[in-house]
């Protein structure tokens, strides 16, 4: 997987990139820290019929991720985690994948996020994935289970971002998600499971 195509979906070259960059993740975290103002909506975007990605959501707003029918969630913060058991009691599972800031997962933390994932999502499930802000290492969850639900990486990419204009993958994290794109191809090759795989409503973003 070429790391150049995804970095085509953001990257604007020199120092204007660099700025605008470093504009869009100081500007996601001040639309993360307004979200946990008093009667403000949750820092959450919707990709498709299946995939919510975005930020950090307080307990007080556990309700509304149930209301969207959230069923699955995947927590991609190293420095805290989601209350499993307040999640539970409204009937949402979660899966916590510890990731530094700025970090990308492993490949065999993506790997084991998609085969915890595409289960639930065969039996009717809606899953979020995110990080603190939503900028890098929750949308890079979404982008891989995207990935091996069907969808072309950087089709994926510029299909999420679309959806949320903050999620904004830094080069750490594209060649992540290149990895894992190879990865997820090189397995299905071998497993000869490409086309019998399980693709839910939307699995593109489009």
């Amino acid at each position: 997987m070429n790391v150049s195509l995804l970095r085509e979906v953001h990257h604007v070259p020199g120092m204007r990139g660099w700025v605008r960059k470093q504009v869009l993740r100081s500007v996601a975290r001040v639309v993360e820290w307004t979200t946990k103002l008093p009667g403000r909506g949750m820092n959450v975007s919707r990709v498709n019929e299946w995939l919510w990605v975005g930020g950090s959501v307080p307990r007080s707003q556990y309700t509304a991720l149930a209301a969207e029918g959230i069923t699955a969630v995947i927590d991609l913060r190293a420095e805290r985690c989601d209350d499993a058991a307040a999640l539970a009691a409204l009937g949402i599972e979660l899966l916590h994948v510890p990731v530094p800031d700025r970090y990308p997962p492993s490949v065999e933390q993506l790997m084991k996020g998609v085969e915890w994932a595409v289960p639930r999502l065969k039996a009717g499930a809606r899953l979020y994935t995110h990080c603190e802000h939503g900028v890098g290492r929750g949308p890079l969850m979404g982008l891989a289970v995207m990935v091996a639900q069907g969808a072309e990486a950087t089709a994926a990419y510029r299909a999420l971002r679309q959806a949320r204009w903050q999620a904004t993958l830094n080069d750490r994290q594209l060649r992540g998600l290149a990895d894992f794109a190879s990865a997820w191809a090189a397995r299905a090759a071998r497993e000869g499971t490409e086309t019998q795989r399980f693709t839910p409503p939307g699995a593109t973003g489009t």
